[in-house]
């Protein structure tokens, strides 16, 4: 339900912080005194157009913030499918104007765009005026009104069928996969098989590329090396006429030390760390050995590496920035040339597959539809009743369940209300026939029927009385004390029959404060509805109309308990 509604700066609203409740909320006042602000600014706020001319005269910004609690479990789910997060069933929409027309809209404090909260609003609240009924006159919501009342006989073929048609969707996806002529597949399997034998005889291996690349380098530099090596021998174990080897030099070390040791033992350590230093001279000097024959080997070796990265580097260019996806590019050849080749057998599995789930499908689509149009015959009797109850005492209501050639999660029918307001009258689409002040009184009487299975939880009338008085009125002020017992109403009025019904009465005055106009809401107390009522009902408060007035609360709150009893 609608539990806050907060307004600064539009129009002539300069703040106004009107709490709601439970049951039936009435807003009354003059003429011109602001109702239709109200009106104007929880449409702002569920995603209305906005212009600069909501804001009130010499204000730069005005903003409007509603706050719903006890939010269904569809109004959940469309949230979290919009990335709003939504903690103990409470959503709180705030839409900020300013004076040059740009918007800033939020969600549970999170920006979200104008389309997200029109698309929260659908489940939060139904607004009805004399020339807007929303659920109404939407055909396409029609079948949701109905299938309320077939719960919980539908609901398991609404979900048995939105499994099924998930499964028929992803077998028709399969089909097309292998749908295409003779000629194509047989140009897609040359494609195929010219990759996976390119890969294959590359025979290439995961790291190959970057050994290659290390041995061009050490190829390419392999008379430096070599003179290198060479230069180390030399150093280690050749010696030159200049100079004794390393190895040399060390074992005459060696053979001096061992002379010390004789005499003196303390030296012994002194030899062991010489042997160890001329025995890795020599393993050193065998290393650069096999090193040194190495740089000398094929000379049409940097040829062939370079061959070999010219391949990989083909292939990369065709197949995938690295070796690893060359060689994932061939499975997924062999796996897609493995899929054509047995496209034949698939086609047949697939056909078949969809033909069951088709005969499924059209099964629970009959159901379906018997359920609605035996639903459909009893609804008809009880909303022709309440429009006989409302003075349309030779209406007829329809409500027409065709099937389709398609099918969705809601099944195969078109569900779409007609109507004959009048004796004489062809049934007609609702939204194509009825008058504004017929379309009240039938959106009312549904709305009775309806009472307790309507997933929105908050509906709006808007003067939707215009029109009616006496005996008629005050079957209107019961039907919404009989529907305010299961779902919140807001409803501006001028009857007091229907104001008489209030659980919570709001009262909207438009005054001049320091040279402005501004428009108040207060909320009245018990004394003050009173009053209230009797200026609905004579205009001037003489002591017989607020006698009159006191008698009608006091009758309507004993007739309200009965009818919500």
């Amino acid at each position: 339900m609608l539990e806050e509604l907060t307004i600064k700066n539009i129009a002539l609203i300069k703040y106004a912080d009107i709490f709601f409740k439970e049951g039936l909320n009435i807003l009354s006042g003059e003429t011109g005194a602001g109702k239709s602000m109200v009106l104007g600014a929880l449409g702002f706020v569920l995603g209305g157009r906005g212009s600069r001319e909501l804001v009130r005269n010499g204000e730069e910004k005005a903003y409007a913030e509603a706050v719903f609690s006890g939010i269904s479990k569809q109004v959940i789910e469309t949230a979290k499918d919009l990335g709003i997060e939504c903690d103990d069933d409470c959503i709180i929409i705030k839409r900020t104007i300013t004076s040059e027309g740009k918007t800033k809209n939020r969600v549970n404090g999170s920006p979200v765009t104008v389309s997200m909260i029109r698309q929260l609003a659908e489940n939060l609240i139904d607004i009805h005026t004399q020339n807007e009924h929303q659920s109404l006159l939407d055909s396409s919501k029609h079948i949701d009104i109905l299938d309320s009342f077939c719960m919980p006989e539908i609901e398991e073929y609404i979900e048995e069928l939105s499994k099924l048609n998930l499964q028929y969707r992803t077998v028709l996806k399969k089909l097309k996969s292998i749908s295409g002529s003779v000629e194509e597949k047989e140009r897609r399997t040359d494609l195929l098989k010219y990759k996976i034998n390119e890969i294959g005889e590359s025979n290439l291996k995961l790291g190959e590329e970057d050994e290659l690349l290390e041995r061009r380098k050490m190829l390419n530099n392999s008379e430096k090396l070599l003179n290198y090596s060479n230069t180390c021998l030399q150093l280690l174990v050749y010696g030159s006429d200049e100079s004794q080897a390393a190895a040399d030099k060390t074992g005459e070390a060696l053979r001096l030390a061992s002379l010390i040791a004789s005499v003196d033992k303390s030296a012994s350590s002194v030899c062991g760390e010489l042997e160890n230093a001329y025995a890795q001279i020599k393993d050193a000097a065998q290393i650069l050995k096999d090193y040194s024959e190495s740089l000398s080997g094929d000379p049409n070796e940097i040829n062939e590496v370079e061959e070999r990265l010219d391949l990989i580097y083909r292939l990369k260019r065709k197949y995938g920035s690295t070796i690893e996806e060359i060689l994932a590019q061939k499975d997924s050849a062999e796996e897609e040339l493995e899929f054509i080749e047995n496209s034949d057998k698939l086609r047949t599995e697939y056909t078949q597959q969809k033909d069951e789930l088709m005969k499924k499908i059209k099964n629970i689509c009959s159901k379906m539809n018997t359920i609605r149009n035996d639903k459909a015959r009893i609804i008809e009797k009880q909303i022709e009743k309440q429009l006989y109850d409302l003075e349309m005492k030779n209406a007829k209501f329809c409500i027409n369940v065709t099937r389709k050639d398609t099918f969705s999660n809601k099944g195969a029918d078109d569900v779409e209300f007609y109507i004959s307001a009048n004796a004489g009258e062809e049934m007609k689409p609702l939204s194509k026939t009825a008058s504004g002040g017929e379309m009240s009184r039938i959106m009312l009487g549904l709305k009775t029927v309806t009472a307790g299975n309507d997933n929105i939880g908050t509906f709006v009338f808007d003067e939707i009385d215009s029109g009616v008085s006496g005996k008629t009125a005050q079957k209107v002020a019961e039907k919404m004390a009989y529907i305010s017992k299961s779902q919140q109403i807001i409803c501006i009025t001028h009857l007091p029959q229907i104001a008489s019904m209030a659980d919570r009465h709001f009262y909207i005055e438009k005054k001049s404060e320091n040279g402005h106009t501004i428009s108040n809401v207060y909320l009245l107390e018990k004394n003050e509805q009173i009053r209230e009522l009797g200026r609905l009902i004579g205009g001037r408060q003489t002591e017989a109309v607020m006698k009159a007035a006191l008698e009608m609360k006091d009758l309507s709150d004993k007739r309200k308990k009965e009818i919500r009893q």
